[in-house]
């Protein structure tokens, strides 16, 4: 396993080493009346405000909970009712002990609350609120769908549509930072989040406006190529395999490199996202 994957892993199991968070800024983005997107560091947060209180998709790092608080009070005076998380990686959910221990209700699939509970998380951090594939909530005149498919990052992923708005945050089902991390050992899958990712472009339309996981909004189209380049990905490591090569010879041939320039951007390279599907394809 590469050196910067092992990194990952261990920022997702240990989230506070190591991190300057005095230095982190957050970032508000309004993107309609009652709908914002925080950025700091970590996954994107979703913000739902009105006259009900205040729903977040997400809470990144415990650290920063102070400066999400503050960001948040910009734009509401209200205290913060429910924290949905989108699964159950530490960049996501760590603020979930601070907003849990104010009082906040936790929303989120079943598998999360069997993986936090099941480890060193403390207990006032688990959801107290699961589902197992979907459910709708309405608050502050919004229907809001939370979304259980197949497994793609995690076998925890959950995405929220603000169907009022025409607004739905992916979690890391969709990032744009390039090649997506799958968490083969809490349940991913690639072959999964292609198929996670078609069933939501069913359900939205191409004005509606996409929180990823990580980077800046989107639209429909970007997740249509996105998952285009998942599944020629895919189709070409299942060739290559077929033809007898083992893993090191399909990460050395370049079979993917035509994607480099556009996916390589983030901590994933082309040889990482290779591993993955193969994995993936091999069982």
């Amino acid at each position: 396993m590469k050196t910067h994957l092992i990194a990952f892993l261990l920022l997702l199991t240990f989230p506070i080493v190591a991190q300057d968070f005095d230095k982190v800024q957050i970032r508000t983005i309004k993107i309609s009346d009652n709908i914002y997107m925080l950025q700091g560091q970590g996954g994107n947060i979703g913000v739902n405000v009105g006259d009900d209180g205040v729903m977040i998709i997400d809470d990144q790092f415990a650290p920063l909970a102070g400066k999400i608080k503050a960001a948040i009070s910009e734009i509401s005076d209200k205290e913060v009712n429910y924290v949905v998380n989108t699964h159950h990686h530490g960049d996501h959910m760590g603020g979930n002990e601070v907003f849990g221990a104010d009082g906040s209700i936790i929303i989120a699939q079943d598998n999360v609350r069997t993986k936090l509970s099941g480890g060193d998380t403390p207990k006032v951090a688990w959801p107290v609120i699961t589902f197992s594939d979907d459910m709708t909530y309405y608050f502050n005149d919004e229907e809001i769908y939370i979304h259980h498919g197949p497994s793609a990052h995690t076998d925890g992923d959950a995405v929220v549509y603000f169907k009022t708005s025409n607004i739905i945050h992916m979690g890391d089902t969709f990032v744009t930072y390039g090649y997506p991390y799958i968490d083969i050992g809490g349940g991913g899958s690639v072959i999964g989040m292609i198929a996670h990712i078609g069933q939501v472009l069913d359900l939205i339309d191409e004005n509606t406006t996409v929180i990823p996981g990580h980077g800046d909004l989107c639209k429909k189209s970007d997740m249509i190529i996105f998952r285009n380049i998942l599944i020629d990905i895919v189709d070409r490591v299942k060739t290559e395999m077929e033809s007898g090569k083992n893993l090191d010879e399909i990460q050395s041939s370049g079979i993917i490199s035509r994607y480099d320039q556009r996916m390589n951007g983030g901590f994933i390279k082309s040889p990482d996202f290779i591993g993955f599907v193969y994995e993936d394809l091999a069982k």
